[in-house]
């Protein structure tokens, strides 16, 4: 069974990472041995975010640290969590990468591409993995629709719809994500799960082009239009719904069958006969992402699902789309490259 540790003990640790890993250990896959934050209230305090809650005294079953170091040094594991702020993404696991831990760390994978750029060098020179928590990828609705594209069982994908929003997510620590210098704002905070799962479905686009309006910080709601030969894609996010719940969905039109994405659920309407409901199997998608690295690491196999080098590219997609809103939507080329 492998050894884990996790860095960082907010809201997206205790609501999805913590769950997931008593699931894990009850398999016999993997045994998470401790946590560590820098304010120890938060190893007794219930963390509510937009999706959910944790339980009442998460840690309590796992020893907490407030010091990295020392509980790297006394639990000795095989693969550290990173689910600190977005800011301390790429030098933490920069380091513990060439520390010689396997690392898995929450989206975004860095504020900057050459950080990311930075973090793969590390991986591929210490011989550890690293891979990134984009959710969607292993989430089982987002899977029916990866399926439909790949198999072409409706026949090719015409247009696409994503859309993503919440209440401004004030909950964090010294309310980091309305600082739009550290989190990046919606744009690259939530944003960027549509526009990783754009880019996993249907590969890279040509242009693209991006909206933005500033309500509580910089980018809080986002409209980005990605330009394909052959399909029209676009996603919208936005934080700036105060007092609403999270909510997100797709509709994807296919030639012979329109799919819709809605609370989990995948409803299909063929372009003749009634519409059913899509059969899903597999767990929510943060366990599914934890037990996929898991199994990477226990079998040695290559991470072709959702590679670093997939989640840098998803980051430099960001920083085009940043740039189109800064110029009030033009459509810039964007230009992918091989890592």
């Amino acid at each position: 069974m492998l050894k884990v540790v996790m860095v960082g003990f907010g809201g997206i640790a205790q609501a999805a990472h913590m769950p997931a890993y008593k699931y894990l250990q009850e398999k016999g896959k993997a045994q998470l041995l401790a946590v560590c934050d820098i304010d120890p209230k938060r190893f007794t305090q219930k963390m509510e975010i937009n999706i959910g809650g944790g339980e009442e005294n998460a840690a309590a079953k796992v020893h907490q640290y407030t010091d990295l170091d020392m509980m790297l040094e006394k639990e000795a594991p095989d693969i550290v969590d990173i689910c600190l702020p977005t800011p301390f993404h790429a030098s933490t696991a920069v380091d513990l990468l060439r520390r010689g831990y396997h690392v898995l760390s929450e989206k975004p994978m860095a504020r900057t591409y050459a950080d990311c750029l930075e973090m793969i060098r590390a991986s591929r020179e210490s011989g550890r993995k690293l891979m990134i928590g984009q959710c969607l990828r292993f989430f089982p609705d987002y899977s029916f629709l990866k399926n439909a594209v790949v198999s072409g069982e409706f026949g090719k994908p015409l247009a696409a719809a994503f859309r993503r929003q919440s209440a401004p997510p004030k909950w964090a620590w010294e309310n980091w994500y309305m600082n739009p210098e550290l989190s990046g704002g919606c744009l690259m905070d939530m944003h960027i799960h549509d526009l990783d799962m754009i880019r996993y479905l249907f590969g890279e686009p040509e242009s693209v082009s991006c909206c933005s309006q500033d309500i509580d910080s910089k980018f809080d709601i986002v409209y980005s239009q990605l330009y394909y030969p052959d399909i029209s894609v676009t996603a919208i996010g936005d934080w700036s719904q105060t007092g609403t719940n999270f909510a997100a969905d797709f509709r994807v039109a296919f030639e012979n069958a329109t799919l819709i994405g809605e609370g989990g659920a995948v409803r299909v309407y063929p372009r003749s006969g009634d519409s059913y409901q899509a059969t899903l199997t597999g767990t929510d998608g943060y366990t599914g992402e934890i037990e996929f690295f898991i199994d990477s690491i226990a079998t040695g196999e290559e991470n072709r699902k959702n590679p670093p080098e997939s989640a840098a590219m998803t980051i430099r997609l960001i920083e085009t789309l940043r740039q189109s809103a800064q110029e009030r939507g033009r459509q810039i080329p964007f230009e992918a490259e091989t890592i």
